[in-house]
C-alpha cells in the first residue's frame, strides 16, 4: 500500500461477518466490548507481515472462540482515527469451520459473543461503519448470493529465468522469492478453507503449491493442460479444464502459468456477473508471480465476486 512522503502508515485491520442458518432465519456472529460498552463485527489490527484474510480469520478466533472460513468481501470501512490516522477495516462474509475455545481470549476487550438474528443485528450494532457490512450481507442474502464458493487462480512464485535455466522448460525451478512466496501462501489461503488443488505438472507450479497442500492435507492433481506447452497446442482443452472446476463450485486452487492466464480470465469472464468480471486483469502479465485470483462461486456456477492477492513475504 503506497503512503505519500510525510504521512502517517494508516492502521490496517480486518474482520469478518460470520454467519448462520437457524430455523428459517440468518443469524450473524456479534461481539459485546466492554471498553466502550458496544456491539460490534469481530476484528482487528494486522500483526507485522499477515494479510488481511489471515487477520480476519486470526481475530475471530481470538474474540469469539470459533475459527471460520472465508467467502465473499464485504464493503471495507474507512475513517479517521483521533490521532489523525487512517483505518482501514477489510471484511469478509464468513461460515464458521469449528469451535475452537470457549470464547473470547480476553474478556477484558470481548465479553460477551452472541448468535444474532440478521433483523436485530441490523438494530443492535452501535457504530454506523458496522451498517455497512450488514446491509451488504442482507443484499446478497435477498439476492439468493450469500452462499459462494471461492475458486483460486494462483500464478506459480517467482522462478529462475529463462535465460539462465539450460534444462528442460518443466522442471525450472522456483528462485529464492519463489520459494518464500511458496512458504508464506499457505495461511493466505487457508482462510478460504480449499478443499482441492489441481496444478500444472511443471516444477515450478508443484512447488508453489505444495507447502499449501502440505498443511491443508490434500493431494495435489496435475493437469497437462495448465503448462505453457499443452495451452499453446490446445487452448480450448485448457479452457475446458478451467470450465469444469468453475461448473464443479467446488473450494479449489487452480496453479498455472503467466502464457496460460489469457485464456483462463475469458474462461471466468463467461460466467461472472457484469459487475464481477470488471474486477478482471485486462493486460500481461495479468497476475504477479505468486497472486492469486479470488473467485466467488455460486453452487450455480456464477461468479459474484472477484479479488486479488500477494503473499506477504515482507
Amino acid at each position: 500500500m503506497h503512503v505519500a512522503p510525510g504521512r502517517p502508515q494508516p492502521v490496517l485491520a480486518a474482520g469478518a461477518l460470520a454467519w448462520r442458518e437457524k430455523g428459517d432465519r440468518v443469524q450473524v456472529l456479534l461481539i459485546h466490548r466492554p471498553r466502550y460498552d458496544d456491539w460490534s463485527i469481530p476484528k482487528g489490527k494486522l500483526d507485522k507481515g499477515e494479510t488481511f484474510p489471515a487477520a480476519a480469520v486470526r481475530e475471530v478466533a481470538e474474540e469469539t472462540g470459533y475459527r471460520v472460513r472465508l467467502h465473499r468481501p464485504l464493503p471495507a470501512s474507512v475513517y479517521l482515527l483521533p490521532d489523525g490516522r487512517t483505518k482501514i477495516v477489510q471484511y469478509w462474509t464468513a461460515t464458521v469451520r469449528a469451535k475452537i475455545g470457549p470464547g473470547p481470549l480476553d474478556r477484558g476487550e470481548v465479553d460477551e459473543v452472541r448468535w444474532v438474528p440478521l433483523d436485530e443485528a441490523e438494530a443492535l450494532v452501535t457504530r454506523q461503519s458496522d451498517q455497512v457490512p450488514l446491509v451488504a450481507l442482507r443484499r446478497f442474502l435477498e439476492a439468493d448470493e450469500l452462499r459462494t464458493v471461492p475458486i483460486v487462480i494462483q500464478r506459480h512464485g517467482a522462478a529462475v529465468s529463462r535465460s539462465k535455466w539450460r534444462k528442460d522448460e518443466g522442471s525450472r525451478p522456483l528462485n529464492s522469492k519463489g520459494k518464500k512466496q511458496a512458504q508464506t501462501l499457505p495461511p493466505l489461503l487457508d482462510a478460504f478453507d480449499p478443499a482441492s488443488v489441481v496444478s500444472s505438472p511443471w516444477r515450478r507450479c508443484l512447488d508453489t503449491v505444495a507447502p499449501l497442500a502440505k498443511i491443508e492435507g490434500l493431494k495435489v492433481r496435475t493437469k497437462d493442460e495448465l503448462t505453457e506447452a499443452a495451452h499453446t497446442e490446445h487452448p480450448s482443452r485448457t479452457a475446458a479444464v478451467i470450465d469444469r472446476v468453475l461448473r464443479e463450485a467446488r473450494p479449489t486452487v487452480v496453479c498455472t502459468h503467466r502464457p496460460v492466464l489469457p485464456t483462463v480470465i475469458e474462461s471466468v469472464r463467461a460466467v461472472a456477473q457484469q459487475g464481477a468480471a470488471l474486477e478482471l486483469p485486462r493486460e500481461d502479465p495479468f497476475l504477479a508471480a505468486g497472486e492469486a485470483l479470488l473467485l466467488h462461486t455460486t453452487p450455480e456456477g456464477t461468479v459474484v465476486a472477484i479479488e486479488r492477492h500477494l503473499p506477504n513475504i515482507g
